[in-house]
């Protein structure tokens, strides 16, 4: 048994969501250190429906589908291992005189979500090792 097979396609999941609300909290830490920047754009990071597509649940409950192009390509499993999110300028008409788009208010409630997101993806990780670890202990008894 290899190591990847000790932690199924959840596991892997929980791990990638967790990576991605890093980069999501990077963003806006970025934007909140630009408030005061003259021209700067504000900046989000969106994943959340390509991850929900990753994970095979979009909106019509269809799995994402995928397509080896060559032979030498890996095989598709499902797994979200790919870099998926992109960053991109906030559309808001509301600039400042100086050109920064920045709110800081939708900064600290988009920081306030992501931050509980992130805790719930690692309480349900720790949950995971959990039962990994009970089953190796139960296991060897």
């Amino acid at each position: 048994m290899t190591i990847n097979q000790l932690f199924d396609s959840t596991s892997q999941l929980l791990v990638k969501a967790a990576q991605l609300q890093r980069r999501k909290a990077e963003v806006i830490a970025g934007n909140i250190a630009n408030l005061d920047t003259p021209g700067y754009k504000a900046k989000d990071f969106r994943f959340e429906s390509e991850l929900r597509r990753a994970s095979g649940s979009t909106a019509a409950d269809q799995p994402l589908e995928l397509t080896r192009t060559r032979t030498g390509h890996l095989p598709l499993s499902g797994s979200s291992d790919g870099d998926i999110g992109e960053t991109v300028i906030q559309k808001n008409d509301l600039g400042g005189l100086d050109g920064n788009t920045v709110n800081l208010d939708r900064e600290m409630a988009e920081q306030a979500i992501n931050n509980a997101a992130y805790v719930r993806t690692m309480q349900l990780l720790k949950t995971k090792m959990a039962i990994l670890k009970t089953a190796i202990i139960e296991g060897g008894k």
